[in-house]
């Protein structure tokens, strides 16, 4: 039975520049990309080293968002210098993560381990876990699966070691992943088992984990297609959906129905997987792509449509020569293009086709082995001498408080570790925006007293066309005044702005940010074309003038740059698709 892509969560090189060079590039960086007057604060060395590591990663975080990556490397520099002359381990390792992610491969590595070193001996419950759980992304992006199990693993481990659970359940489900495409679906399904039931310890799990939940949801659903066993994906599906629809996620909800396709079809409900697959496939990229038009060319088979199974079938040999990243049903494909062109007498195609089938073939034959064998080696047989362990300690625990000191010792540890670091802190806003983001816009507030310096008529005239102007979208007009808005709603500014002073307990500008903000929060989160706008494009769509502004109205509201939550939301779509 063939499956899909799974996916999981997704969360350098030492430089030592000197002061005169350092300042140079900062000024040229600088100047190139902005050429104002006001980034002459940014040129002098000295002025970035006395800022506070909080405002360096606030400014970095708005570089990689406005995608200016030379500005963002100056301030990783800046950043490390720092943390270098304050001896500080951590801060180091926040200075290297961004060049991590915009590196080439091989420069990437080199600065996830140089994160490794700097944090080798820290107590911190996330390092050096964070460093080795990178390194696994870096390799598993370059489709080097052992080398991207090996580094899971050893992140597995540490966060086993230091009691994390979210790094835990992190590594666990890459594992298990990286596992079900090398052809182990069994494996895969119980580490996803086990997760789950991790998972349900934690108070209001679906919820709190939210992400992690419907991750689980998902690969479960697949892992158990791939085993033919179809009411247990069909059970994952049902949940996964059901959350998506009660959670009115968009994205999660496209990518349970295209799983219910999948189910469709190899429950020979061709006509309803069919109309599924093509209303969402031409949503999706790369491999997430070529698997769905797999399926469309199975079914173009079996309605006896040839010419068309070809035609989807040359769409993923295309697919996988820009990627160069087979599936497990890469060799069927080749096989059905080697027969068509031996048919056409096609004879150059054909050759082509063959070679791309033996080259496959053996080369995930050879990953899977070495897969099997590090997995079994490294993961199973330690988890397995892990469990006999605490299944002892849990025996001998019975007749004494001992275990329950333990598990209180243990939460205790773990709960003040979770808030010492900055970055989880700045993650549990940004989720908890992304949660309020279906929320209703903007409304009255409940005041004991009504102001008497309107009228009542007057005063419920304005209320109710204040909420009518609250659920259209005319407060995106970048030009909009409060002279203007008391002209369209028949009344005056003096009226208008004594309303919204007292019932909206905020001034007119500022209701309007609020307005504008709380949509923007909204249609981020349910929108993934907006991901790939800059600063100023989401001004533009969002109603405000400039990029500056948007940023600092949306900080003002949330307490989080935007670029936080674009980080989020990026790393969240790239995980579906891996």
């Amino acid at each position: 039975m063939i499956g899909d892509s799974v996916k999981y969560r997704i969360l350098g090189l030492d430089l030592m520049i000197s002061s005169v060079l350092l300042c140079s590039i900062v000024t040229l960086s600088f100047a190139q990309e902005t050429g104002t007057l006001q980034d002459t604060l940014f040129l002098d060395v000295d002025y970035l080293l006395s800022r506070s590591y909080e405002s360096l990663m606030d400014m970095e975080d708005e570089a990689y968002g406005n995608k200016s990556l030379q500005r963002l490397r100056v301030l990783t520099e800046v950043h490390a210098r720092k943390a270098k002359n304050g001896a500080n381990p951590i801060e180091l390792a926040n200075a290297y993560y961004y060049r991590t992610i915009i590196e080439e491969p091989e420069l990437a590595v080199s600065y996830a381990d140089s994160m490794i070193l700097a944090t080798k001996d820290s107590d911190h419950s996330e390092h050096p876990t964070f460093g080795f759980i990178l390194k696994a992304i870096i390799y598993y992006d370059k489709r080097d699966y052992q080398l991207a199990m090996q580094n899971y693993i050893t992140a597995y481990n540490l966060a086993v070691n230091k009691m994390n659970l979210e790094d835990q359940i992190t590594c666990s489900m890459a594992i298990a992943a990286i596992r079900n495409l090398n052809g182990q679906p069994h494996a895969a399904a119980d580490i996803y088992t086990r997760t789950l039931k991790l998972l349900k310890k934690e108070k209001d799990y679906e919820h709190a984990h939210y992400q992690d939940y419907m991750l689980l949801m998902y690969n479960l659903s697949l892992a158990h297609l791939r085993l033919s066993q179809l009411d247990s994906s069909r059970q994952y599906y049902n949940a996964g959906l059901e959350k998506a629809i009660t959670n009115n996620d968009s994205i999660e909800y496209r990518d349970f129905v295209l799983v219910g396709a999948q189910l469709d079809y190899y429950e020979n409900d061709i006509q309803k997987a069919r109309d599924t697959l093509l209303k969402y496939t031409h949503l999706l990229e790369g491999n997430s792509r070529a698997m769905k038009l797999y399926y469309l060319g199975k079914i173009a088979q079996q309605t006896g449509n040839n010419n068309l199974a070809i035609r989807y079938f040359q769409q993923i040999d295309s697919i996988v020569k820009e990627t160069n990243k087979p599936f497990d049903a890469i060799k069927d494909v080749y096989q059905q293009l080697v027969m068509h062109y031996g048919l056409n007498d096609d004879q150059q195609r054909e050759i082509e086709s063959i070679e791309k089938l033996i080259y496959f073939d053996s080369l995930m034959t050879t990953e899977q082995k070495g897969i099997i064998q590090q997995a079994t080696v490294a993961y199973d047989l330690p988890y397995l001498k892990q469990q006999k362990t605490r299944a002892e300690e849990q025996l001998e625990a019975k007749s004494s408080m001992n275990l329950v000191l333990v598990i209180m010792t243990g939460i205790a540890f773990i709960s003040g570790l979770y808030f010492y670091f900055r970055a989880r802190k700045t993650k549990k806003i940004v989720r908890r925006l992304l949660q309020d983001s279906k929320s209703v816009k903007s409304s009255s507030k409940k005041v004991g007293v009504h102001t008497n310096s309107v009228p009542e008529d007057i005063r419920n005239d304005l209320l109710m066309k204040l909420e009518a102007f609250e659920k259209s979208d005319l407060y995106l007009s970048k030009d909009l005044d409060m002279a203007q808005l008391a002209q369209e709603m028949d009344s005056n500014t003096t009226y208008l702005s004594t309303i919204v002073n007292h019932y909206k307990e905020m001034s007119f500008p500022n209701y309007l940010k609020d307005l504008k903000i709380t949509y923007a929060i909204e249609m981020l989160s349910k929108d993934p074309q907006l991901l790939k706008y800059n600063y100023q494009g989401l001004a533009d769509t969002f109603g405000f003038k400039t990029g500056e502004s948007f940023s600092k109205a949306f900080y003002a509201k949330t307490g989080v740059y935007p670029s936080k939550l674009l980080k989020e939301l990026k790393n969240r779509e790239s995980a579906r698709h891996l």
